[in-house]
């Protein structure tokens, strides 16, 4: 498992999660980075988890062997990403996206049961910080800007 994470704060909570390594997203220069991703696990891979899109996404599908999978599970680092068609077509890629809007009610508990029993024996944690509603704006920016301690959970 390799993480990628801006802050060093993010870096160590993606260490003692259990990455085995973790790639500085210190730049959004997509060769760079897919040099870093490529290294930390030790050549291609095969499936990429992209909760970040943006250049992280666009230097995880240049770290993919042939045929393997991007799937897309958010937009953390941006909302739209330089990922280039010749990346796409030289390795027959696929990206895929998830949502879990797609899951059935029935599928949406039964998710939501098994986090909560886990989240309850322990297994399970988040890093968060509080903020006031009033300051809403400004931890957005900070979230955005990856200087958070963690998730920022709003207080009216």
């Amino acid at each position: 498992v390799v993480a990628g994470a801006r802050s060093p704060a993010a870096r160590a909570r993606a260490r003692w999660a259990g990455a085995d390594a973790v790639v500085a997203l210190d730049t959004d220069d997509v060769a760079v980075l897919a040099e870093r991703f490529t290294e930390a696990a030790d050549g291609p891979v095969d499936l990429v988890l992209d909760p970040l899109f943006g250049a992280p996404a666009a230097a995880a599908a240049r770290a993919l062997c042939r045929g393997g999978r991007l799937v897309n599970l958010g937009g953390a680092a941006g909302g739209t990403s330089p990922l280039d068609s010749a990346t796409l077509r030289s390795k027959s890629l696929r990206v895929l996206g998830y949502t879990n809007n797609e899951l059935t009610a029935r599928q949406r508990a039964e998710a939501i049961t098994e986090i909560a029993r886990r989240a309850a024996e322990g297994h399970l944690s988040v890093t968060h910080e509080t903020a006031p509603l009033s300051d809403a704006t400004r931890a957005w920016q900070r979230q955005g800007e990856g200087t958070a301690s963690g998730r920022i959970v709003l207080l009216p």
